[in-house]
């Protein structure tokens, strides 16, 4: 009879199928492996890393955001005026010469005795020191640029001379005091990079006072 023969083929086609299903792998001999000797599968596509091109670079990280431009050492009105200097016509600001040099600022008057005798030792004693700026003003309203260049010309003074101007010497008053306006007094401030500014004792200063004055304002 073919029956039986027919129904063995029939399972041992079952029992192949099986056996695949079954996800059995064999090795290259022939041999089963287990579950854990079966070979890894590679990963996806999508979690192995780019390929680079030949010859490019990886990117470079972003450079840093640039600082911002520092604060200026001084922002009070008298520091930030626009005045003019009477010997040259060009105008300045007491806080740019200030960012990077010591300044004395000295107000005072024409007609004042006391005022010429202390311009005339501060001009000898910043002879020769440098990183050094003599600013002064006169805060009389009475007198003018023209008035002002003379006087320093007539004296053979080499700082810096202009006319403060209402707006300019209100604002000293007001942060230095009424006195400051005083000019036989022989008022005197000193600024430093580092933004300080010292009202300092009144009364005439002798040279070594001015160049002491400057060392401890020197940033």
């Amino acid at each position: 009879m073919t029956t039986l023969p027919r129904i063995a083929a029939l399972g041992l086609v079952a029992a192949v199928a099986v056996a695949a299903c079954s996800g059995a792998a064999s090795s290259p001999d022939g041999s089963p492996m287990s579950s854990t000797e079966a070979p890894v599968s590679a990963p996806p596509a999508s979690q192995a890393p780019a390929s680079m091109a030949p010859g490019s670079q990886a990117p470079a990280s972003e450079p840093p955001a640039s600082e911002a431009p520092p604060a200026p050492a001084f922002d009070q009105p008298w520091a930030t005026a626009s005045l003019t200097d009477v010997s040259t016509g060009q105008t300045f600001r007491i806080a740019d010469l200030a960012a990077t040099q010591v300044v004395i600022v000295e107000p005072m008057a024409i007609w004042c005795s006391n005022c010429r005798a202390q311009q005339r030792i501060t001009d000898a004693a910043l002879e020769g020191v440098d990183g050094v700026a003599y600013v002064v003003l006169t805060v009389d309203p009475s007198e003018d640029a023209a008035a002002l260049a003379r006087y320093r010309e007539d004296n053979g003074f080499t700082g810096i001379y202009a006319v403060a101007g209402t707006d300019a010497s209100r604002a000293l008053a007001d942060e230095f005091g009424d006195l400051v306006l005083n000019p036989p007094g022989t008022p005197m401030i000193v600024t430093s990079p580092d933004g300080r500014a010292t009202l300092t004792e009144f009364g005439q200063k002798s040279g070594d006072r001015i160049v002491a004055l400057v060392e401890e304002h020197r940033a």
